[in-house]
């Protein structure tokens, strides 16, 4: 039986202003482990809020968020953020690598973070950086590498801790075609080989279309859930 990995009951995001934005609305969502998931919408449609939410980067106005079973509103800040070093990978369209570090270094930082950052955790730096086509730049720093590159060391460093879910924001919307293909596949074999549940907000169509799920959000409400 497969096993919910998270569910949203009602959720509700407004931020608020001289005018009130109601980002998500009446949003119900389940999602189980090792799913591989596409979020796509509209420009200003509530895709990164959600995933901020589903992130627990930001808190719903209102509803229930449980990962794993468990309800979330009750958590600590402290509690959130050492869930998500070690249960939630984070890649972006900007890889957000740190200039001075080099490609083994910046995978390790979540290790660093966990307080985990021993010798093991190098090797298993080294072999997830080999894992995406990077076994010969371990000391390269993020101006040596392409955008390409950078990006894989940020695949990298998402999956260092072996979390249970990935969220990629727009992860190839600065790439070309080629480069944003080997990305997806990317994605895919980790998926398929490891289990490991990915939810990708893209505005690429081409590249949703070959999810196992699209979830298509307009003015905040899901118009569309379906399964390829």
């Amino acid at each position: 039986m497969t096993k919910t990995l998270l569910k949203l009951e009602n959720i509700n995001k407004i931020y608020t202003g001289a005018q009130p934005v109601h980002a998500l609305r009446d949003i119900d969502l389940t999602i189980c482990k090792g799913e591989f998931l596409a979020i796509v919408g509209p420009s200003g449609s509530g895709k990164s809020t959600m995933m901020n939410v589903l992130g627990l980067l930001d808190a719903p106005t209102s509803g229930h968020l449980y990962y794993l079973g468990e309800e979330t509103s009750k958590w600590t800040e402290k509690h959130k953020a050492e869930f998500r070093n070690k249960e939630i990978g984070f890649i972006f369209q900007a890889h957000l690598l740190l200039p001075e570090f080099t490609a083994v270094e910046n995978v390790l930082m979540p290790a660093y973070i966990s307080r985990t950052a021993k010798k093991p955790q190098e090797n298993r730096a080294k072999q997830i950086l080999a894992s995406v086509g990077l076994g010969d730049k371990f000391k390269s720093r993020p101006k040596e590498l392409s955008g390409g590159q950078n990006q894989r060391v940020a695949i990298a460093r998402a999956l260092m801790n072996k979390p249970s879910v990935v969220f990629a924001d727009e992860p190839t919307g600065s790439l070309d075609q080629k480069t944003s293909m080997e990305i997806y596949n990317l994605f895919r074999n980790i998926n398929r080989e490891e289990g490991m549940t990915f939810i990708i907000v893209t505005h690429e169509r081409a590249l949703a279309k070959r999810a196992d799920r699209i979830i298509e959000i307009v003015d905040g409400r899901i118009v569309r859930d379906e399964r390829n």
